[in-house]
């Protein structure tokens, strides 16, 4: 067992973690309609976690993010012998868009998204429930580092062109 964990190691293999990254923004400001949703607590979170300040006022930061829009579109994708609805699929979108100081867009409006597919199980309504909560809660987090990577990726080459 010693053995095979020394070859593990030494071989380069690691769990795959948060996703941390060395980011190109040292702080950025978040626009949002609800600034009390779970999207953007997550994102604020995930942002400051990641070594980037979130500031309160736009003229603090050279960059400005914007999440105008978040979509939970659900729709039956299979169903039963009986006709009724035996998957969902859960999709969630997010618009955004960044600008710098200058009011120049680095980032067009673009429209993120992520989707998953579920059974529902008409005996157990709420355990289908709980699974819908937990999807949509795995759906925000795989967005937040969505929108991360690509303010990340976005930054470091509008810097490097300018």
């Amino acid at each position: 067992m010693l053995l095979l964990c020394l070859w593990i190691g030494g071989c380069g293999f690691q769990l795959r973690g948060a996703g941390g990254f060395e980011a190109a923004l040292s702080a950025i400001y978040v626009s949002v309609n609800n600034k009390y949703g779970d999207l953007h607590q997550h994102l604020v979170r995930s942002l400051t976690r990641s070594g980037i300040t979130v500031v309160s006022r736009a003229g603090d930061a050279a960059y400005r993010l914007s999440i105008n829009a978040e979509r939970v579109i659900r729709r039956a994708v299979a169903t039963t012998s009986t006709i009724s609805v035996a998957e969902y699929e859960l999709r969630l979108e997010v618009d955004m868009a960044l600008q710098n100081t200058a009011g120049e867009s680095v980032i067009p409006l673009i429209t993120l998204a992520t989707e998953r597919i579920y059974t529902f199980d008409r005996s157990s309504l709420v355990g289908s429930n709980e699974e819908e909560t937990i999807l949509l809660e795995e759906m925000r987090a795989d967005l937040v580092l969505q929108i991360i990577r690509r303010l990340d990726a976005t930054v470091r080459t509008f810097e490097a062109n300018q």
